[in-house]
């Protein structure tokens, strides 16, 4: 079983500027973000939303979520069963390759 310990490990992900990993009730687990706490429940709202909405549809789960930002600092959102990941990107990094850099991230921690 991975631990925040675990997740901590996120930051040294090439594109990662920031991480956040939320318990699906808005408690912050692991993190590297100073305001964590004001983001963590826009991560539980749209990771839910993604969840319902891939029931609605007949998926399984949804991969991953991302939000373009003006700033170039994308949110990537992952749904991990009872906890949500909200990865804040580099604005120079490619959302789809940090995305792929992530998942591969998370099934190794399986």
């Amino acid at each position: 079983m991975a631990t925040a310990k675990d997740f901590s490990k996120l930051g040294t992900i090439e594109g990662v500027a920031q991480f956040i990993l939320v318990r699906n009730d808005g408690y912050v687990v692991s993190e590297n973000f100073d305001d964590a706490v004001s983001l963590s429940s826009a991560i539980v709202t749209s990771g839910k939303y993604c969840d319902s909405l891939s029931d609605n549809l007949g998926g399984r789960r949804y991969i991953h979520l991302c939000v373009e930002r003006s700033s170039g600092g994308n949110i990537l959102i992952f749904s991990l069963g009872r906890y949500y990941l909200g990865i804040i990107k580099h604005p120079d990094s490619d959302p789809q390759q940090l995305a792929d850099s992530i998942l591969a991230f998370l099934k190794g921690l399986s």
